[in-house]
């Protein structure tokens, strides 16, 4: 049974627009638009219904404008000057050509750097389960990082540049995350703090959902903490770059309580994670926005 919610998303025009794509003909019409958009290198380049017609394998004039049609206002603008791509046309057509739509790449399980957050064994590897890019600890055989692998992101790229390709795509969605932007529809995210208890330990992770298209990610509350400029310039200082290290990495230095996080007097709304690297240490508040706030002066 469909509940009301889902129902209502699931309006006559998304329909009619799902059924418009279902043509050869009406996606060579997307795409001889965005050739001519890559081609003159200009976002809404229009072209003439003449130039478009003589783009597209249509050889009847009022089949080419029935086709057409099926997509203004969807997936194709009418302008005084010709016809473009919608956002919506455009994001389609780089889904085809990211090859969103097919079947995911393969590549043999090989090991990466760092240590498991739960059994502090340096045993991660990387794998692909299920269309999903996978770190996990084969020691405890426990799941550390789970993502979801396009084809796109394997193109033209060796297993080893993969795995380093996921290293900066997470970090690139937790940007977005900063700021509660969902990174797959860019609608508002909502963010909870959940503990995990795990062997007498306690684990804090923030997940964030999007209520829009329903993508959800859980990370380790100390990734907010390591993006704080404050804790940015102290591993600097300590020879590490954040940026450029991946999550699966930075997990050693919860594993070896570089990072120790417990609960503030209000529980798992008001978090207290030390950073300490050396014989120096930061303190930082987290609320359950994820907010982080260091509780002193870093020199202090």
């Amino acid at each position: 049974m469909i509940d009301a919610d889902r129902n209502d998303r699931i309006s006559e025009a998304v329909v009619e627009g799902i059924e418009a794509l279902g043509s050869p003909q009406r996606l060579e019409i997307l795409f001889a638009l965005s050739e001519a958009e890559r081609e003159h290198r200009r976002q809404w380049h229009t072209l003439t219904f003449t130039e478009l017609h003589d783009a597209v394998a249509v050889e009847s004039s009022s089949q080419f404008s029935y086709h057409l049609d099926r997509l203004v206002d969807q997936f194709v603008d009418e302008t005084s000057d010709g016809y473009r791509l919608t956002y919506s046309g455009r994001k389609l057509i780089r889904s085809v050509l990211s090859g969103v739509y097919e079947s995911t790449a393969t590549f043999d399980e090989r090991a990466v750097d760092g240590v498991c957050v739960f059994c502090e064994a340096d045993s991660l590897v990387a794998t692909l389960e299920q269309e999903s890019f996978l770190v996990r600890c084969s020691a405890c055989d426990t799941t550390l990082v789970n993502d979801c692998f396009p084809r796109s992101q394997s193109r033209n790229r060796s297993p080893a540049a993969i795995v380093e390709s996921f290293g900066y795509r997470i970090w690139s969605s937790y940007v977005h995350l900063r700021g509660a932007i969902c990174p797959e529809c860019y609608g508002r995210v909502e963010t909870t703090v959940e503990a995990h208890e795990v062997e007498s330990q306690t684990r804090y992770t923030h997940g964030c959902s999007c209520s829009n298209c329903g993508f959800t990610i859980h990370l380790p509350v100390e990734v907010a903490v390591a993006f704080h400029p404050a804790a940015l310039a102290r591993f600097w200082e300590h020879g590490v770059s954040v940026l450029d290290t991946p999550l699966w990495e930075l997990f050693e230095y919860v594993a070896t309580d570089a990072f120790v996080t417990d609960a503030g007097p209000g529980g798992s709304d008001e978090l207290v994670c030390t950073l300490s690297l050396g014989d120096e240490s930061l303190d930082f508040e987290i609320d359950e926005t994820l907010r982080v706030s260091p509780l002193r002066a870093p020199d202090q």
